[in-house]
């Protein structure tokens, strides 16, 4: 009756249900109606036909008497009252009745009417009357018995019929609830089951879900909404799983993180030992700079001296070569005195020479420690620098100690500037000492001269004169060259001086170092008891 793509609402096929039903309620409401007026119409008839069988009943003993009047001669003559009674009947037949029972009833009245005129004036003709009323009558009886024959028979036909139509209709109307039921099923219970089965997460169900929802009425949207909770459902499922997957990389990344925490604690501990080994290395690099600078200023201090004796005795040369131009008579004995004064002045010149090779070699030493305390402080910065990278790997945890290794890194920085200032000294010094070792050489070489001169002045006593202003000549640019000496000398104890200052200072930074990596153990310490602590 209806196709599989039937898209009714609910509603529209209540409405088309309700049309199909009340329409069969309205054609078993009209057949009652129809039958009932039928009835009525078959109740009055038979009320006619009856009532007009009781009028001719009722007529019939005034019909006797006539009939006794009339046609026996002994008989009492006939009234007209008699004749008005069966007439009254007779046209109450007439007026009730139609059809063949009025015409007959309509000729017996006229026949009455013709035999109330022959009453008493025409015996015979009145008797002829009497006969044509009695085949009237009994015509008329006839077709009485004959109307309420077909009277009852069309009754009896419209009951059966009737009963046929609301029969008829009665299976149109179960016929009707039955396929209203059948495609209600079909279009709404059996759908409704399917999704209460889908609810099961079969794929199958779900397919058919996806067929129902393309439907327009309230099943399509039932089973869109469905469909789409169950879309909603499955994509809570994978966010469930893809959230579980979430926590368990997450379990492994703490995981990781741990270990990674448990090696970061230990590479800071490994690094704090570092620290203070390099920090105790550097106090000892530094105490040994602090005696090797002691020293150094010692030795500056006795080569300060001998070129202040040198100085002194060269004056003495020149004075004694003054004196010696002065009294040519005792230049001999005066000659004698210069080589003596020479030899002393020679002695104090290798003494000066002798001193300023240690100053060099204990300046060789001290650059030798500055590398070391070089060494130890970029160690200690790249160390600093692997216990940044290694704090800013833990995060928040290692935040204390990345402000220790900023410390030490500081610390580091300090001692290499520090360190770079001594080796400047130390450069500088040895550039001076140099410079010392170039004087005395020709310190040497003026004293030798002095002393060649000397022993030529016994063998060469009429070149004396020329010889004397030589050997002042020579003796003032030794005094010059002797003094140049002295004050580089002082510049190298002001040196030494300021490298002293610089190793107390390399000295406090390594103390400093040392309390720093101290206090980075005591981080590292605490750090690894409280995660000790919070995993308890």
């Amino acid at each position: 009756m209806f196709p599989k793509s039937f898209k009714a609402t609910v509603g529209q096929r209540l409405a088309v249900w309700g049309a199909l039903l009340g329409l069969v309620a309205l054609l078993l409401a009209a057949a009652d109606v129809v039958s009932s007026i039928r009835l009525t119409q078959f109740s009055r008839d038979l009320v006619a036909y009856a009532g007009a069988g009781d009028a001719l009943a009722q007529a019939d003993s005034a019909y006797q008497r006539l009939n006794a009047s009339l046609l026996s001669d002994s008989g009492p003559p006939a009234d007209k009252a008699d004749i008005e009674v069966v007439a009254r009947s007779v046209a109450d037949i007439a007026m009730r009745l139609h059809g063949s029972v009025h015409a007959r009833a309509q000729e017996a009245v006229d026949l009455l009417g013709e035999l109330s005129g022959q009453v008493g004036s025409d015996h015979i003709g009145a008797r002829e009357s009497l006969k044509r009323l009695a085949a009237k009558r009994n015509e008329l009886r006839v077709a009485l018995n004959e109307g309420m024959t077909e009277v009852s028979g069309r009754l009896a036909l419209h009951v059966d019929n009737a009963r046929q139509n609301k029969l008829l209709l009665s299976l149109l109307g179960m016929f009707l609830v039955v396929l209203v039921i059948t495609l209600e099923y079909r279009w709404l219970v059996r759908p409704i089951t399917g999704m209460a089965r889908a609810l099961g997460s079969v794929e199958r169900d779900r397919a058919w879900i996806g067929k129902l929802a393309i439907r327009r009425d309230e099943i399509g949207m039932l089973a869109r909404a469905l469909l789409a909770h169950l879309r909603g459902e499955q994509a809570q499922q994978e966010a469930a799983k893809q959230r579980l997957e979430v926590l368990s990389h997450e379990v492994e990344r703490r995981d990781c993180l741990q270990l990674q925490g448990q090696a970061f604690q230990q590479r800071i501990a490994s690094i704090a030992t570092v620290l203070e080994q390099h920090a105790a290395r550097m106090s000892g690099a530094s105490g040994e700079l602090a005696r090797f600078s002691g020293s150094v200023d010692e030795r500056a201090a006795a080569a300060a001296g001998s070129t202040q004796r040198a100085s002194t005795h060269v004056d003495d040369v020149s004075r004694s070569l003054i004196d010696i131009s002065r009294l040519l008579t005792t230049t001999a004995g005066e000659a004698q005195r210069t080589t003596e004064v020479a030899t002393a002045a020679k002695v104090l010149v290798e003494e000066a020479t002798a001193d300023t090779v240690v100053l060099c070699e204990a300046v060789g030493a001290i650059s030798e420690i500055i590398k070391i305390i070089g060494t130890v402080a970029n160690q200690t910065n790249l160390l600093a620098l692997n216990a940044t990278i290694e704090a800013a790997r833990a995060g928040e945890s290692g935040r204390g100690f990345a402000v220790v290794a900023a410390e030490v890194k500081q610390l580091a920085n300090r001692s290499a500037e520090a360190t770079d200032q001594v080796r400047s000294g130390l450069d500088s010094i040895n550039v001076a000492a140099q410079r010392i070792t170039m004087r005395v050489g020709a310190l040497v070489t003026s004293v030798n001269q002095v002393e060649r001169a000397a022993d030529s002045i016994a063998d060469l006593a009429r070149k004396q004169d020329a010889s004397s202003r030589s050997i002042s000549e020579s003796t003032s640019k030794t005094a010059g060259d002797v003094r140049l000496v002295a004050d580089q000398v002082e510049q190298v104890a002001g040196m030494v001086e300021d490298w002293r200052r610089t190793a107390e200072t390399v000295t406090h930074a390594s103390a400093d170092l040392g309390r720093q990596a101290a206090e980075l153990r005591q981080a590292v310490d605490g750090f690894m008891s409280e995660t000790q602590r919070m995993r308890a």
